[in-house]
């Protein structure tokens, strides 16, 4: 009895030894007895027996991690809903997570695209409303009810729609169906119009006209940033973006009514990177 009490006081002893000197010298080593100078820790990529084996950070989901509290600035955990090793490049006050891609080339993590023939007015009625119809398969002033004239880019968070604004002009919708409330930032430009929102709160299936006022013409192209700031989702950036073309071999008239108003196009995609 008097022999394992004196065993356990000298494992805690040396315990105590050991955390002193690695106090003491700002280094720790694990697994061997040098750590390179230029670290404050070094840990082995062999074990005792000689065996080759790696470093766990600590696996969690995205909501898990949003309940770290203040997350220090360039903390790494490993993300389960994102498979992968994900560092925190904003402040503890202002997370913005990021994965750590293995290969540089790989700038977007998805992607959709889609493409909608033909494009023009007077295909669905005027809307009027200074803000977008709610989201619906069925909304009759949305023109994705037109299925057979193709789709919109849309993925897990985000799809884009058009509404008729006037007898010439029509309006892309940002719309928000990921089942629950999205805050984020946004940057668009677009036909003599480049906007930026600070702050743009949508619930589920409402949507933000992306152009700021509210009106697109047929020869136009619009790029928008966007920036998830709060919530399950937040530091997850995105491009959106529609793309008006031809397929014909006329120019496209400003206001869509030309003769071969048929072969206009709507190409729409969403990056996320």
């Amino acid at each position: 009895m008097l022999k394992n009490k004196k065993i356990n006081v000298m494992k805690r002893l040396l315990v105590i030894a050991v955390f002193c000197t690695a106090l003491f010298k700002a280094q720790v080593g694990i697994g061997l007895t040098n750590p390179d100078p230029s670290t404050n820790l070094h840990i082995s990529p062999t074990d005792n027996n000689g065996d080759f084996k790696g470093t766990l950070f600590g696996r969690m989901s995205t909501s898990d991690r949003n309940t770290i509290t203040l997350p220090a600035m360039g903390l790494i955990i490993f993300n389960t809903t994102e498979n992968c090793l994900q560092v925190n490049n904003g402040t503890p006050a202002a997370p913005d997570w990021n994965c750590l891609q293995s290969n540089s080339d790989s700038t977007f993590v998805n992607s959709s695209a889609a493409l909608f023939c033909p494009i023009y007015p007077g295909m669905r009625p005027t809307h009027t409303g200074t803000n977008p119809p709610l989201y619906s398969p069925s909304e009759s002033y949305l023109y994705s009810t037109l299925t057979t004239n193709g789709s919109f880019a849309a993925n897990d968070l985000f799809r884009i729609d058009f509404v008729s604004r006037t007898a010439d002009t029509y309006s892309a919708i940002l719309y928000n169906i990921s089942g629950s409330q999205i805050s984020f930032s946004s940057n668009i430009n677009s036909y003599n119009n480049p906007a930026y929102n600070n702050n743009t709160t949508l619930n589920n299936n409402e949507g933000t006209f992306m152009d700021g006022d509210t009106l697109t013409y047929y020869r136009e192209a619009q790029t928008m940033y966007v920036n998830i700031l709060s919530g399950p989702n937040a530091g997850r950036k995105f491009i959106v973006g529609i793309n008006m073309f031809k397929s014909g071999t006329t120019v496209m008239a400003l206001g869509g009514n030309s003769s071969d108003k048929n072969t206009q196009c709507a190409l729409t995609f969403i990056y996320e990177y």
